[in-house]
């Protein structure tokens, strides 16, 4: 055999080594995509949403079971939770499963829905700490600007998460709780302003053009507390949405998700 084919011989070796390694890396790369989604198939992520009464919590646990516009709930329908007869304290509700999905983004996630009035806000730590929640979402709505009963409720309350997160400031449900307490602190922290349809404004729409939502006015009543998460080494998000007509709720959701 002449020089010139064995040349040949070995170049055509180096380009089937060249394909092989590149079919091969092909199927370790797609491999690693399937484990991926498998796991996020099996493994559900842990998630609370909790805020003040009438801002979407039970449009948004709805629209997570089942996407689409959704009617007002009205306020008779608000959520509510059984007293345990004999003691000052109310039933957890059973975190249902639900899965988001956003431009081929799946997540399944386990929540639970829960009121916002004010003796239920330690509900919201109760449910943190018995689960183990990965992802809280604490959702508002304009109604944080306005004073009054209402921004003390929403202002409040994230307050009150916050303490309970920085300073185990709650009641513990039992001991089992109170030892899961002590060592409880989320993955991360989301601030959502609900209802956009309601407020939205033209310094929304350049920031949300400019990728800069999170300095919109509706967040300034919270950033003591977000600064606070901050310093505590507590990661914070912040998100809008409209839960009602469906408006930016899986991208928001996807983005808690994938932290």
């Amino acid at each position: 055999m002449g020089k010139g084919h064995t040349a040949e011989l070995v170049r055509l070796n180096f380009q089937l080594g060249d394909n092989m390694s590149a079919m091969g890396g092909s199927a370790l790369v797609g491999g690693m995509v399937f484990a991926r989604e498998l796991y996020h198939y099996f493994i559900p992520r842990k998630v609370g949403v909790y805020g003040p009464p009438m801002t979407g919590k039970t449009t948004l646990d709805r629209f997570m079971t089942t996407p689409g516009e959704m009617e007002e709930i009205p306020e008779d329908e608000r959520t509510k939770h059984f007293r345990i007869p004999g003691m000052n304290r109310f039933l957890l509700p059973r975190p249902t499963r639900k899965r988001v999905s956003w431009k081929g983004d799946k997540r399944v996630v386990y929540s639970a829905d829960i009121g916002g009035d004010e003796r239920f806000w330690n509900l919201w730590i109760d449910d943190m700490v018995n689960r183990n929640v990965e992802a809280v979402i604490f959702m508002f709505d304009d109604r944080a600007l306005r004073g009054g009963d209402e921004a003390i409720q929403a202002v409040g309350g994230f307050k009150y998460l916050v303490d309970g997160i920085l300073h185990r400031q709650y009641r513990y449900r039992n001991l089992r709780s109170w030892f899961r307490g002590k060592r409880y602190c989320p993955k991360v922290i989301m601030l959502v302003a609900n209802k956009a349809d309601n407020w939205w404004d033209e310094s929304a729409n350049v920031l949300w053009q400019q990728q800069r939502l999170g300095e919109h006015k509706m967040f300034d009543p919270f950033r003591d507390d977000l600064v606070r998460l901050q310093k505590a080494g507590i990661p914070t998000r912040r998100g809008m949405m409209a839960t009602r007509i469906g408006w930016n709720v899986e991208n928001t959701l996807i983005d808690i998700l994938t932290m």
